[in-house]
């Protein structure tokens, strides 16, 4: 059976590559991407820390046609990196997302620290972005200017990712982030929270999301609490006693052996809850 670009990422790429990503998040990032092409929203998708494309490939399979995906990154250029929150290096990141993608000549890089980076050089680039992930510099001062660079560039309906934001070995995201928030003139709240990632944009597009994500009813919500006066939903941050990925199952489902194991899953779900 031939499987498509994503579900081989899935399945197979995922942990080849190397870097971190829970397999729920890269899911998550999937579906958003098919909510806001449903929902008639376009534009480049971008990323300010690639490490060696991890993330990345996940923004990358999810354009369309006409989409752009931006890369900036320090790569070899590691004197940059101050406080050492990952290793770059661009021979690598070429290599998988030739790999892992069959968009890589719609693939932009600037191959520089993403505090020189202006909002015009990107829309110039790309255009507006749809969807952002920051996990760049894990400094206050980095994920601060990362969100605001990323607030110029992001088109109405847009998304932006913050990657470890709940991470205890990097309190000064957190604490970035909590700066922008503070700000009077800081257009994004919170709307949703996977393992490792927020996400955030405008509070006029929540119930879009909301609405979106629902469709998908693998993603559940598991709990709504507050961050920063908005209300945020937790999706997959208490895990199942047996965890399977969409991707998986559809690859199970068309298979041979494919209804033997979920059959004989089901039996053992059923078994450890009597």
């Amino acid at each position: 059976m031939r499987l498509g670009f994503r579900n081989r990422y899935l399945i197979f790429g995922l942990r080849r590559v190397e870097g971190w990503l829970e397999p729920y998040s890269a899911e998550f990032i999937f579906m958003l991407s098919d909510v806001q092409r449903r929902a008639g929203i376009a534009g480049a998708v971008a990323e300010i820390g690639v490490h060696h494309g991890k993330l990345f490939i996940v923004l990358a399979l999810g354009t369309g046609a006409g989409e752009k995906a931006l890369a900036i990154d320090i790569f070899e250029d590691q004197h940059l990196n101050v406080d050492r929150s990952g290793s770059g290096n661009r021979s690598i990141f070429l290599a998988n997302v030739r790999s892992w993608t069959n968009c890589a000549e719609r693939v932009e890089i600037v191959a520089r620290s993403s505090l020189e980076v202006r909002a015009e050089e990107i829309l110039a680039l790309t255009g507006p972005l749809r969807l952002a992930s920051i996990d760049g510099g894990h400094t206050e001062e980095c994920t601060l200017s990362d969100l605001r660079l990323f607030e110029r560039c992001l088109a109405p309906q847009g998304v932006v990712i913050i990657d470890d934001y709940f991470n205890p070995h990097w309190p000064d995201v957190s604490t970035g982030v909590a700066k922008y928030f503070a700000q009077p003139e800081a257009r994004l709240r919170p709307f949703a929270i996977s393992p490792n990632k927020v996400y955030l944009t405008a509070p006029e597009n929540v119930a879009l999301y909301r609405a979106g994500i629902a469709e998908h009813r693998e993603f559940r919500v598991e709990k709504t609490s507050r961050m920063f006066g908005a209300d945020v939903d937790v999706y997959g941050c208490a895990p199942p006693p047996v965890a399977m990925s969409r991707a998986l199952r559809d690859l199970l489902k068309n298979s041979a052996i494919g209804p033997y194991v979920l059959a004989l899953k089901a039996r053992l779900k059923g078994t450890s809850s009597a």
